[in-house]
C-alpha cells in the first residue's frame, strides 16, 4: 500500500434484486460456465434448480441408465433415497450384473448397465455373457413419453486413441436418432465425464484425455433433441478429484435430472 494515498469512499452496495431465473428445463442450452457450487449446492447460470419430490417425479416412469459406474452411482442413490425400491435379481454375476429396481406402488422402475466391454478397465471380475453394446439396447427400446434413458460414456475411453471413443460415441448418436424418430417423447439425456484422481496412471487416466472427450460428446450430440448434464463443469466446481464423487454430488446431478423430467 502506498505511503500516502487520497480519501477512499465506500459505496453502499446496489440492492437491486437480479432477476428470476427460469427453471431448467429439458432442451435448454448451458452457458460456460455452467454453473458454480454455493453451500453444496449447484447453481446453474442460466436456469434455477427447483427442489423436486423425487418418489412422486419419478411416478410412473422407467429410467434407463447406461454406461459406467460413475453412472450406477445414481441407481445406488435412488435404492437408498427411496425406500420403496426393491432390487430385482436378474441373475447375472461379478461385481458390474445389471441392476434392476422397482416400486409396484408408484410404478417406477429403473435400471442400470455397463457399456460394452470393448473397452472396460476394471480390476474385478465380470461376466461378459449378458454384455452388449448401449447402441443395440436403444435399438430394442420402444420409447414414449414414460422412458427416460441417460447414457454416460468416457471413463474407460480415456487410455484409448480418440477414435475409439469417437466410433462409440457416433454409434449411440445413430442409435438415439432412430430411436427419436419412433418415439420423439423419449426424453434422452447424456451426462457427462467426472473429473478423477490424479494420483495413479496419470498419462493414460489423466482430465487432459476427458477432457477432449467431453468437448466431443456436446459436439457429437448437438444436432438431436437431447440434453446434457454437465457433470464435467459440477465435479470440477466441487473440486472432488475423484472419478466416484461424494453423494452429495450424485445428488446435484440427480436434481437437474429430475427438473429436465418433471
Amino acid at each position: 500500500m502506498m505511503e500516502k494515498f487520497d480519501a477512499i469512499t465506500v459505496s453502499k452496495c446496489n440492492k437491486k434484486t437480479a432477476p428470476m431465473k427460469k427453471k431448467c428445463k429439458f432442451g435448454m442450452a448451458s452457458t460456460i460456465p455452467s454453473g458454480h457450487v454455493w453451500k453444496d449446492t449447484w447453481n446453474p447460470v442460466s436456469c434455477s434448480l427447483a427442489p423436486i419430490e423425487m418418489k412422486e417425479c419419478l411416478r410412473g416412469k422407467f429410467i434407463h441408465l447406461m454406461g459406467d459406474s460413475t453412472i450406477r452411482q445414481w441407481i445406488e442413490y435412488f435404492k437408498s433415497s427411496i425406500k420403496t425400491l426393491k432390487s430385482v435379481d436378474l441373475h447375472e454375476s461379478g461385481k458390474f450384473q445389471k441392476q434392476f429396481a422397482v416400486d409396484l406402488d408408484k410404478n417406477i422402475k429403473i435400471q442400470w448397465q455397463k457399456h460394452s466391454y470393448y473397452p472396460l478397465v476394471v480390476s474385478l471380475t465380470y461376466s461378459v455373457k449378458e454384455i452388449e453394446y448401449i447402441a443395440r439396447v436403444i435399438d430394442r427400446t420402444g420409447g414414449g413419453k414414460s422412458t427416460i434413458i441417460v447414457i454416460s460414456l468416457g471413463q474407460h475411453f480415456r487410455p484409448f486413441p480418440i477414435n475409439v471413443f469417437l466410433r462409440r460415441a457416433l454409434s449411440i448418436h445413430d442409435a438415439v436418432q432412430r430411436l427419436l424418430l419412433r418415439s420423439p417423447d423419449t426424453v434422452v439425456i447424456i451426462k457427462a465425464e467426472n473429473i478423477r484422481e490424479m494420483h495413479s496412471d496419470v498419462e493414460r487416466f489423466s482430465d487432459f484425455h476427458g477432457y477432449i472427450q467431453y468437448l466431443a460428446i456436446k459436439d457429437i450430440f448437438q444436432d438431436l433433441n437431447v440434453s446434457i448434464i454437465d457433470a464435467w463443469d459440477i465435479t470440477i466446481a466441487y473440486g472432488t478429484n475423484n472419478v466416484h464423487p461424494s453423494q452429495s454430488v450424485v445428488r446435484n446431478q440427480i436434481n437437474i435430472l429430475l427438473n429436465f423430467i418433471c
